[in-house]
């Protein structure tokens, strides 16, 4: 991708103008401007340099994005001044990237909300009166007490956006009793998780390819060197196998990224082909003999003498014609892709999976490895033991890591004839009423288990976000208090005015309280704000998917004391159910945080304060992850165990189910993977059975149990002047969570309209012309709001950028805040009266960047703080699964 310099951004983003109204409301800070010792402090300590003589360092773990990095922080005077990657981390390896300085300027950027605040006027309208903690919780505890007496804690919803607490949210949503924990899994990565769970099983919701042994990389739509949850730790690997080994990357993408950029070659592709292009690669690889044929015999759950009939239509010449990629190229990197095994794999992500077919996009890229049986070999298509703590596979995980006391009982599903089931509409009813049992077992109403979308809490709960307000507006579920926790669906959310609508409603929403850092676009819609602290001031456990192959666990642990009042959540829900009482609090019964995770890794084999002192740990002597379904099923389940003749599988009676522990293979008890069969389900009647019971035409093919290829509905005679709108993430932020982050925001504050020039010259268009783009409504057989043709119309400027596809656009979607503080709105004033004018809200100390070097604010000449893009997205659930359809948008555009 080209390099874009500051200088440039200005230039093309001049005159930018936001395609909605900017919000007036006012900004909930203290009243007392430098009323505590601590704003004194950090007035005169904040713009210090570091001394290394006096700082001391703190171990913890990065939360700038999803990769949760392991960093050492350097604190000097009780003031975090520098963020440093921990060598001990067995994924980054000590290295760190931008995002990692963001957590300094969030935990001290000065509009900060640091106590406790309830709304005093309307709500959105901006007024807001400190209040103590004391008065906060015993107002929430009071109307949640009353939902608990009237036997209605379902109408309590907790919805958060990145919970990194390792359950302690569902340890309070359970004892409370509701169902409705909802997460943003749809808005990220259902899609290409529920792929893997289906061909390996719920416990591989994550792939870990073992990049730096690998030679061949395919990629499909994937972009580690910009923005993926992981891609830090595969970027480094991926780089050190080019250089080391040689190795060879393919990119398939719509726009040149900085992954596409770095590749041997690079292919535009039409967006949501990707399938196609996979499917023509096993093709290929079939007719030419270079499967492997032990391996799939072994471990396959599907004949490949049907499979080669099945797809027998998806050609290189067929692939060439849907997505532009030449047939000769396509046959050359899938022969190169087949002679490099097992030491190849393929790498996916957003660009193939967030489409109308990308869950069956997704299915034939994970097919490539199978059929070439590259799966957990060296060098290959490896998958994590991220979730297996007990010893499992024949050698010891982690230690056994549960969060400790008494865990509060699962929430009752909805069964048809109690009063929860009966208030759901009658054609929902009968929808959940013919589900096999073992879905209505999992059924908790329309929020957490939208019954249009089974295949989102099938494996385990997705949810699908996106649906919330709509479902709310829509009276699916009735809500009397709503728990936001660091969302930012008013903001972020595909056509986040619907959010906002729903908010603004005390119908429908008679209650709203925000957990939160600062003054996002979701809490400014709150009844009461709770401030949390930041990831900088707080505990948390921590663990992922090791691209070493070998599992580890971390520590987030505080570097410094919260700000003001603010809390951990921890906290914060502890103290909510004491108050709430009726035996919530004794599942929570701990005196502070650390005390809490100091039980919760009693079992490790080092001390808590060596624990601390490291921040990472993991055995340095246990063998890595390769092949764990060949290794031999432990003596522990074998004993008591019996063999089930037709079908080869070790089953055993645990709590009075019958559970499959393994297979046999060659006459040996071996794991296999933890699916229904036991081996690799590239053919699963999940689906079918999905689509069935939802109503899904027979003639759509999200329905078909073997991974297919079908054209986008919106795409199928899509016009020679419509153009297919996609986003993009940028390196520097974090979707829309880092828009307010003084040091981020300088670097990328507008997202101009990327466009081909061949598009451009066809329309009239040069750099920096201002052009209207009309959204389309989608069409397809999934949930449809119901809302008028178009979306949305918004304005912004064009950059001309070579590589395009010639029928996409591109705007990130990171900018155009109208709250966040003056940083996120890219305005210079700091602090403005309120509505009522009699509550100044003041900054808590100065920043002598703020506003003086806001230089991209429209008031000192620069382009401003971009375009708010989301509400012009429309919400678009993939079928079945759920996930958001980002890039199926069909636009038009006009010079202005």
């Amino acid at each position: 991708m080209s390099n874009i310099t500051r200088r440039e951004f200005i230039r093309i983003a001049g005159g930018i103008s936001v395609g909605m109204a900017s919000g007036a409301c006012s900004h909930p800070f203290v009243k007392e401007k430098h009323s505590c010792k601590q704003s004194q402090n950090l007035k005169r300590l904040i713009g210090t340099k570091i001394d290394y003589t006096k700082a001391r360092a703190v171990p913890s773990i990065c939360f700038g994005c999803t990769t949760h990095c392991g960093v050492i922080g350097w604190v000097q005077d009780g003031i975090v001044k520098k963020i440093e990657g921990n060598p001990l981390d067995p994924n980054s390896r000590g290295k760190v990237c931008a995002k990692a300085q963001g957590m300094i300027s969030y935990t001290y950027y000065p509009e900060r909300i640091i106590y406790p605040m309830r709304r005093i006027g309307k709500r959105g309208e901006g007024k807001w009166k400190r209040i103590s903690w004391n008065e906060a919780l015993d107002e929430i505890a009071k109307k949640m007490k009353k939902l608990r007496q009237e036997e209605h804690p379902e109408r309590f919803v907790f919805h958060y956006g990145r919970d990194k607490t390792k359950g302690f949210t569902k340890r309070f949503t359970n004892a409370f009793g509701t169902p409705n924990r909802l997460n943003r899994r749809s808005i990220c990565s259902s899609n290409r998780r529920a792929p893997l769970m289906s061909f390996y099983g719920r416990e591989f919701e994550w792939e870990t390819q073992d990049f730096e042994n690998t030679k061949f990389i395919l990629n499909f739509g994937a972009n580690p060197m910009e923005a993926y949850q992981g891609g830090f730790f595969m970027m480094q690997r991926i780089q050190q196998a080019r250089v080391d080994k040689g190795a060879k990357m393919i990119t398939f993408e719509v726009r040149p990224s900085a992954t596409a950029s770095v590749s041997d070659k690079y292919f535009p592709v039409f967006p949501g082909t990707d399938g196609a292009i996979a499917l023509a690669m096993i093709n290929v690889i079939i007719d030419n003999n270079l499967h492997d044929k032990k391996f799939w015999d072994r471990w396959a759950n599907y004949p490949l003498n049907d499979l080669k009939k099945q797809i027998a239509s998806f050609t290189p010449e067929f692939a060439e014609k849907e997505s532009g990629v030449p047939a000769e190229e396509i046959i050359d990197i899938a022969i190169e892709f087949a002679k490099a095994s097992p030491e190849c794999c393929t790498m996916s992500n957003r660009g193939s999976a967030k489409h109308y077919n990308g869950v069956q996009a997704d299915r034939a890229i994970r097919l490539l490895d199978v059929l070439v049986g590259n799966v957990g070999r060296p060098g290959g298509f490896c998958l994590s033991t991220l979730r297996m703590w007990k010893k499992r596979y024949g050698q010891d995980g982690l230690p056994n890591i549960v969060q400790p006391g008494p865990s509060p009982s699962s929430v009752k599903p909805f069964q048809p004839g109690t009063e929860q089931f009966n208030e759901l509409p009658v054609e929902v009813q009968e929808r959940v009423k013919n589900f096999p049992p073992e879905w209505q077992n999992k059924y908790f109403g329309e929020l957490a288990t939208p019954s249009e979308y089974p295949l989102s809490w099938h494996w385990y709960p997705m949810r699908v976000g996106q649906l919330v307000y709509p479902y709310i507006k829509e009276g699916r579920a009735k809500v009397e208090m709503y728990m936001s926790y660091t969302l930012g669906a008013s903001y972020g959310y595909p056509e986040a005015k619907v959010a906002r609508e729903v908010l603004l409603d005390e119908k429908l929403i008679p209650f709203h309280v925000a957990i939160d850092i600062g003054y996002s676009e979701q809490a400014s819609l709150a009844d009461i704000i709770l401030p949390e602290a930041t990831s900088l001031e707080r505990w948390d456990a921590h663990s992922t998917n090791c691209y070493g192959l070998v599992p580890y666990t971390g520590i987030r642990q505080p570097m410094v004391k919260p700000l003001g009042e603010a809390k951990p959540v921890q906290i914060i829900l502890r103290d909510l159910a004491s108050k709430i009482g009726g035996g919530m609090e004794s599942f929570f019964n701990f005196n502070d945080v650390e005390e809490f995770y100091r039980e919760w890794y009693k079992e490790l084999p080092i001390s808590w304060k060596e624990f601390k002192k490291r921040g990472i740990w993991y055995d340095p002597n246990r063998p890595k992850d390769y092949e764990l379904y060949e290794r031999p099923v432990s003596n522990d389940d074998l004993k008591g165990s019996f063999v089930n003749k037709e079908n080869n599988i070790i089953y055993k009676m645990k709590k009075g189910k019958k559970v499959a522990v393994g297979i046999m293979q060659d006459g040996k008890p071996v794991c296999g993977f933890p699916t229904p069969s036991r081996k690799i389900q590239v053919y699963d009647e999940v689906f079918p059975l999905a689509a069935k019971h939802v109503g899904l035409p027979k003639s759509d093919e999200n329905g078909s149990p073997l991974c297919t290829y079908f054209k986008i509905p919106s795409h199928v005679n899509i016009q020679h002047d419509e153009l297919i709108f996609t986003t993009f993430k940028w390196n520097v932020h974090t979707q829309g969570r880092t828009g307010h982050l003084k040091y981020q925001a300088e670097i990328v504050h507008a997202n101009p309209v990327f466009i081909n020039p061949e598009t451009a010259k066809r329309f009239g268009l040069k750099n920096s012309d201002m052009i209207e783009l009309t959204v389309h409504r989608p069409k397809g057989h999934t949930y449809r709001a119901g809302e008028k043709e178009p979306v949305g119309k918004f304005r912004n400027t064009v950059r001309l950028l070579n590589g395009m596809h010639p029928k996409v656009v591109a705007v990130s979607h990171h900018v155009g805040h109208w709250e966040h503080g003056s940083v996120g709105r890219s305005n210079v004033n700091l602090s403005h009266e309120s509505k009522s004018g009699t509550e100044p809200h003041l900054k808590i100390f100065d920043d002598k960047d703020i506003p003086e070097r806001i230089w991209w604010s429209k008031s000192q000449g620069g382009p401003g703080g971009g375009v708010h893009i989301n509400d012009f997205l429309p919400i678009d659930p993939a079928p079945l699964v759920g996930g958001q359809n980002w890039f199926d948008n069909v636009c038009s555009i006009e010079k202005i």
